[in-house]
Parts: structure tokens; C-alpha cells; sequence
């Protein structure tokens, strides 16, 4: 496919925006991109929603279900997610996300039919697999269908996928659950199966289906990106460029961590703490991430294309400090002990981590070099399970432990890390611009 008379295979001088495919065929890669990521975290995020009957049936506790809802995916990124990137910069990015699918689809009907908490674990590990590969060679494609200055909505987008698979998995996840619990499938070949394995098999089906729709991406030409730095030689270009990028990933890394520990929990915060039903609170809770997660990655993305416009890269990372800063005293709310004040803060945090984290992103690619972005996204990806997935919902459950005691609940573990987490991230964003005075 062309835009406006040059081909996709072209790379002139510069990486003119005239190079680029048209806007109707690039917002159509996108949107299916934004379907991927949406199946991607359903797969991935729906297990939050099922975690007592899970710990009921194969008799569990908190730890090992932080671990089937973290560590399981830290483990196969750091095996597989950065050599996976290195290899989306050599290979066909769509060909990759279409494999990656059918793998983390069959690792979720895998997870419906386990056994015990090895079998589940296992089940996990081949889920992360197949996501390994999906954000970091998507968002290298979207860089080259779009111009720097109209990608960071762009990313922004596909983000929103992100964030709207967050909150779709717990609305979907709820939804399936109450059909379930109706006893629509009873009688039939797997009506006997424990309503959250049904959940899972129901959930990871689809997946292979989706693979038609990912066919109908065309793979652009790789574009080069202008260095951020003025070194003179191209290769100190490339390691001023991954220098100054260093603060960007501990940025993105920092609100991973919360997000995948809020996320992790809040289920569970509202449905234990306020004795709420579980189908009703994922249905609810749902749509607020939905709104909220998904309104925030756009807001974000559209931020970061007006502050890059003026600042470059720093801009971008202006808009992180700020939102960062808005998140502390958020996260004290979800301690509040008062439901209505608990629902709120949740979706609302969610808003302003998905502005940090969609800036962070478009801040990054605008600093690596074009040839590696494929490479710079694995990376990022690695910290934020490594950090995000793997740490952060463990986080939750030995401060709940060892900090406040059983007794207190939930609520005091989630905003501590909250609050701790968003210092961090607030502190990575705003030392390259104190530097910089």
C-alpha cells in the first residue's frame, strides 16, 4: 500500500513525512492492532478475577497466586521477550504478532484445563510467551506508519487497547463468569467444569480466530529515525540516544509496577473488604478501566504529540511529572475505607498512569535509533514485567503481610505501593529536566 505517491519500501533523506502510507490504512492497522492488545490482556488480566475460587480448588494462598498473576510472566521475558524484540527488528513484525496469538490462546485453554498450581504456573509461562512479542513489534510498526509528529496519539491508541484489555478482562471476565454461574452450559460436554475454568477456556478460544484479522496487516519499510543527540558520529549518536533513554524506561518501568499491583488486587479490595459480588464487581470495575485506563493512554498520547511539538523528547517527560504527581495523593484514597471512594480512585489512578505511560512510550521512540525501536520496546517490556507483572502484585501481598498484618486488609498494601512506586517514576521523570537547568 502507498501514501501519497511513494511507496512503503521507500526511505527518502530524512524520513519525510510524504514517505509515510496514507492515514485511512495506517488508523486501520492500528485499530486491529488495538483488537490484538485487547485479546492480548483479556487472556492475560482475567485470572485477577478469579483468584479465590482458584485458591478454593487448588487449595493456594495469596503468595502462590501472586505468582501465578505476576512472576509466571517475568519468567518467560526474561528468557524470551528481548531476544524476541531484537528479532522483530529483522523480521516480519506481523508474522511475529500472529504466532505470538496462537500461542498465548492456547496457553489460556491451558490454564482452564490445569490440574494443580504447577500445571497453572506452566500455563502462564506459555501465555507470556506468546504476549512477549506483541507490544514491542507493534508499536515499532506503528512507528513506521506514522510521523513523530502524529505518533504519539498513534501509540497512544494502541495503549488505550492496552489499558481497555485491562478493564475488558475483568468486564468480560464478569460477564462470562455470570453466564456460567446461570448454568447456560449445563448439560453440555463441559458443563461440568468449575465455572473458572470455564471462564478461561471460553476467554482463550477466540484467539485463533483473530489471526485473520492480523493477516491483513502489510508489513511498512523500516524507517530511520533523526538522533536525539548532536554527536557527530553515528555511533555516538546511537549511545547518546540509549543514555538518554535510560530515564524513560525507569519512568514506564515505575507505573507498570503499580498498574500490574493495583491491578492485581483491586478485585479483590472491593470484593473482600465490602463483601461485593464477584461477577457484579467485575462488570462494574470493568467499565470504569475501560473508560478511565483507555481515556487516560489517549489524553496522554495527545499531550505528548502538543508537548513534543515544543519541547522534543523533555516535553514528553513533563507530562509523566505531572501526571505522576497527581497520582499520590489518589492512591492514599483507595485506603479510604469508604466504597464509593475506593470505586472511584481506582479507575482514576488508572487514568493518570495510562497519561505517564503513553507519553513514556512516545518519548522513547523518539529517542532510539529507528533501526533498533523493535529492540528499545522488548526492553521496556522486560523491565515493566520484570518490575511490573513480576514484582508488583507480590509487592502487595508480603507488605500486606509483614507491614500491616492481615488484619488490615488490603487497602493499606495497595496505596502504600501506589504511592511508593509513583516516587520513584516521579523522581526518574524529573531528573533529566532538573539536569538539564
Amino acid at each position: 500500500m502507498t501514501g501519497r505517491g511513494v511507496s512503503l519500501g521507500s526511505q527518502p533523506p530524512g524520513g519525510s513525512e510524504a514517505a509515510y502510507p496514507g492515514a485511512g490504512y495506517a488508523w486501520t492497522v492500528v485499530a486491529i492492532l488495538i483488537g490484538t492488545a485487547i485479546l492480548s490482556y483479556t487472556d492475560r488480566q482475567v485470572l485477577s478475577l478469579l483468584v479465590d475460587p482458584i485458591r478454593r480448588d487448588l487449595h493456594i494462598g495469596d503468595t502462590r497466586i501472586s505468582l501465578l498473576l505476576g512472576t509466571a510472566f517475568a519468567v518467560v521475558y526474561g528468557i524470551a521477550g528481548i531476544p524476541l524484540g531484537h528479532l522483530a527488528d529483522r523480521v516480519s513484525r506481523r508474522n511475529l504478532i500472529l504466532a505470538g496469538v496462537a500461542i498465548w490462546s492456547a496457553g489460556t485453554i491451558a490454564c482452564g484445563l490445569s490440574a494443580d498450581f504447577g500445571q497453572l504456573f506452566a500455563g502462564r509461562v506459555v501465555v507470556g510467551l506468546g504476549e512477549a512479542v506483541l507490544s514491542p513489534a507493534a508499536i515499532s510498526l506503528i512507528s513506521d506508519y506514522f510521523p513523530p509528529a502524529r505518533r504519539g496519539l498513534a501509540v497512544g491508541s494502541f495503549l488505550c487497547g492496552i489499558a481497555v484489555g485491562i478493564g475488558a478482562s475483568i468486564l468480560i471476565g464478569g460477564g462470562v463468569l455470570k453466564v456460567v454461574e446461570s448454568g447456560v452450559l449445563s448439560g453440555t460436554a463441559i458443563g461440568a467444569y468449575a465455572p473458572w475454568r470455564l471462564v478461561l477456556l471460553l476467554i482463550g478460544a477466540p484467539g485463533i480466530l483473530w489471526g485473520g484479522m492480523i493477516l491483513l496487516i502489510k508489513e511498512p519499510g523500516r524507517r530511520t529515525a533523526t538522533p536525539a543527540s548532536g554527536a557527530a558520529s553515528p555511533r555516538g549518536a546511537a549511545i547518546a540516544a540509549w543514555g538518554s533513554v535510560a530515564s524513560m524506561y525507569l519512568v514506564v518501568a515505575a507505573a507498570s509496577f503499580v498498574d500490574n499491583a493495583v491491578g492485581a488486587w483491586a478485585p479483590s479490595l472491593l470484593i473482600r473488604e465490602f463483601h461485593r459480588d464477584a461477577a457484579q464487581i467485575g462488570v462494574e470495575l470493568g467499565l470504569l478501566l475501560s473508560v478511565g485506563f483507555g481515556g487516560g493512554v489517549l489524553l496522554g498520547g495527545w499531550f505528548a504529540d502538543r508537548a513534543g511539538a515544543r519541547g522534543a523528547w523533555r516535553g514528553k517527560l513533563r507530562v509523566c511529572l505531572l501526571a505522576g504527581l497527581a497520582i499520590l495523593p489518589v492512591a492514599c484514597l483507595m485506603n479510604s475505607g469508604r466504597f464509593a471512594v475506593v470505586l472511584a480512585a481506582i479507575p482514576a489512578y488508572f487514568a493518570l498512569s495510562g497519561m505517564v505511560t503513553a507519553a513514556g512510550f512516545s518519548a522513547i521512540l523518539d529517542v532510539v535509533p529507528g533501526g533498533s525501536r523493535g529492540l528499545a520496546m522488548a526492553i521496556s517490556f522486560f523491565l515493566n514485567v520484570a518490575l511490573g507483572a513480576g514484582i508488583g502484585p507480590t509487592a502487595v501481598a508480603m507488605i500486606g503481610a509483614h507491614v500491616f498484618g492481615a488484619a488490615a486488609g488490603l487497602g493499606p498494601a495497595i496505596a502504600m505501593t501506589a504511592a511508593g512506586g509513583y516516587l520513584v517514576a516521579v523522581a526518574a521523570a524529573g531528573t533529566p529536566l532538573w539536569m538539564r537547568r
